[in-house]
């Protein structure tokens, strides 16, 4: 009787579930609208579950050092406080370095990239044209290009301002963004004060609606995606300002030019996983041709080294383990989470894999075991 019952309750959810798959895509567009609504209505407390996480590494930080052995009770009561206050007080001053530092740095960047640009195209046009006797089917595509490096620069930025700002106002998007920071970060506050009640309650809710082995896997994968991410995010951060110092020292003793400049813009993208050290490599490269030829190709050499140095000796040290992804899987973790979400999925999509993988190399581990 039992087994009927648990065989007519599964079958009344597969023909739920089935009519609900069904439903959803013969309304395709109606459900991608219902869903856009509910994410424009939910995104604030999801930044701000994501604002509340980061802050809490300082915050847990902060709680070690802050009177750790006293009794007195004005120092328990306002330990949770104080660390949040000070672990705000510690981002408004990393983003008062960046800018009044790193952005100057970054916009000078810019500025040199744009002005040096013409000039870099036009002597590779000439070039182009020089070797086009040697290669015919060159030729023909080169005397295609009728436009010099200047009006090709105009042309971009001309196109660049088109589609950042002819759908959307630049204005309305920047209030609607200072708005939804504002509630996230709030919603994020009030997480990490009252952080104890909410694991209690949760607590409690999981153990009324899902079963003992249901919860534990449940515990062991928050657990697990937890500790990397915090330990990806740190790690992260640490081997960025590394990288950024190393490379801009490193450019300065080897008298390259723009030492200061191109030394933040690498750190900047080095938080990009695998990848970043290089894009900012191809970026410097591109301001120091303006001047050198070879200067250029002994800074992609230099790189290329530092990099190495770097991802032997520097990145296990502070990373470590906290992530223990294969190379491939790096690589693929930012390729597949930029297609997806954009620079957000080339931060995140990486520890989100390295959780999955470690969870799947447990479990096949486990397996192999019985």
């Amino acid at each position: 009787m039992i087994d009927d019952l648990k065989k007519r309750s599964f079958i009344v959810k597969m023909i739920l579930l089935i009519g609900l798959v069904m439903i959803v895509v013969l309304n395709f567009d109606a459900a991608v609208g219902v869903m856009r609504k509910i994410n424009a209505v939910v995104s604030p407390l999801m930044y701000g579950a994501a604002i509340a996480f980061i802050l809490n590494i300082l915050v847990v930080f902060y709680e070690r050092i802050y009177f750790p052995s006293s009794r007195n009770k004005l120092a328990k009561k306002s330990k949770r406080g104080m660390s949040i206050l000070f672990s705000l007080l510690t981002i408004i001053l990393v983003v008062i370095f960046f800018l009044n530092i790193v952005i100057p740095q970054i916009v000078q960047f810019i500025s040199l990239l744009i002005n040096g640009f013409p000039s870099v195209y036009d002597s590779a046009l000439k070039w182009a044209i020089d070797i086009s006797d040697v290669v015919p089917s060159l030729q023909e595509k080169v005397e295609g290009f009728s436009m010099n490096g200047e009006e090709v620069l105009k042309k971009s930025m001309e196109i660049l301002g088109n589609w950042t700002f002819g759908t959307v106002s630049f204005i309305g998007s920047a209030f609607g963004a200072v708005i939804k920071f504002i509630l996230a970060l709030t919603f994020g506050i009030y997480i990490l004060a009252d952080k104890e009640e909410l694991k209690r309650r949760f607590d409690k809710l999981f153990k009324a609606y899902i079963k003992p082995s249901a919860r534990k896997k449940l515990y062991e994968v928050l657990e697990t995606a937890n500790d990397t991410f915090s330990g990806y995010i740190v790690g992260q951060c640490k081997e960025a300002v590394i990288l950024g110092i190393l490379c801009t020292v490193g450019m300065l003793i080897l008298r390259f030019p723009y030492a200061k400049v191109i030394g933040p813009v690498i750190g900047l993208t080095a938080l990009i996983p695998m990848l970043g050290a290089y894009i900012g490599a191809v970026l410097g490269f591109l301001l120091i041709v303006t001047i050198d030829w070879f200067q250029a190709v002994l800074f992609l050499v230099f790189i290329v080294v530092l990099q190495q140095l770097e991802g032997n000796f520097i990145y296990p040290k502070v990373v470590g383990s906290s992530i223990g992804l294969p190379g491939i899987w790096v690589f693929a973790a930012v390729a597949v989470g930029g297609g997806l979400m954009g620079i957000t999925g080339i931060l995140f999509g990486v520890p989100l894999v390295a959780t999955a993988y470690k969870l799947l190399r447990k479990a096949v581990n486990k397996r192999n075991e019985i």
